[in-house]
């Protein structure tokens, strides 16, 4: 009977965490892209190579504006206002979806390896991106050891945003 009521609490704890993006009004069918922003900052300050790392803030809104600051190590510094297409903004409300954001730990530092050890480094880039969706904000820091899943997003974001640069 133990193990049925930790399977059962099991399900519970996995269906609040599959529920968390739906809960912050996320389900495909009810996606108001006037309350949805992303945002991401890159800060290459500690990986050793001054300029070398692209370093920049992003904002992108649900209507696809993105007010981007460079840095350093980007083409374009100082303050700029590109657009990107709706559908680039769904497919990247997509994209937080299928990693669960919301679920994900607020900040990455160092990998928790299988056998226990903890691995860190201390040259790497520093990203953070945050989602909003209407009044509900998550916002994850990168510096190492997150889920592979967390780093291909963001690069997908950096990416868009190196092109976009690359564009003006």
């Amino acid at each position: 009977m133990k193990k049925f009521y930790l399977l059962i609490l099991a399900l519970c704890i996995f269906g609040i965490a599959q529920n968390n993006f739906a809960q912050a009004n996320c389900a495909d069918n009810e996606i108001n892209l006037a309350e949805v922003k992303i945002e991401i900052k890159r800060d290459g300050s500690s990986t050793g190579c001054i300029g070398c790392a692209a370093e920049y803030s992003a904002s992108i809104d649900g209507n696809g504006i993105v007010n981007y600051e460079g840095y350093s190590g980007v083409r374009l510094t100082g303050k700029h206002t590109f657009s990107i297409s709706v559908e680039q903004i769904k497919d990247l409300i997509s994209d937080f979806k299928k990693i669960n954001f919301f679920a994900l730990e607020d900040k990455y530092i160092d990998k928790k390896l299988p056998n226990g050890i903890t691995e860190s480094v201390s040259h790497a880039i520093k990203t953070t991106t945050a989602l909003t969706v209407g009044n509900k904000t998550k916002s994850v820091f990168n510096f190492y050891g997150a889920p592979k899943e967390l780093d291909e997003l963001q690069e997908k974001i950096h990416g868009i945003i190196i092109k976009l640069q690359q564009n003006d």
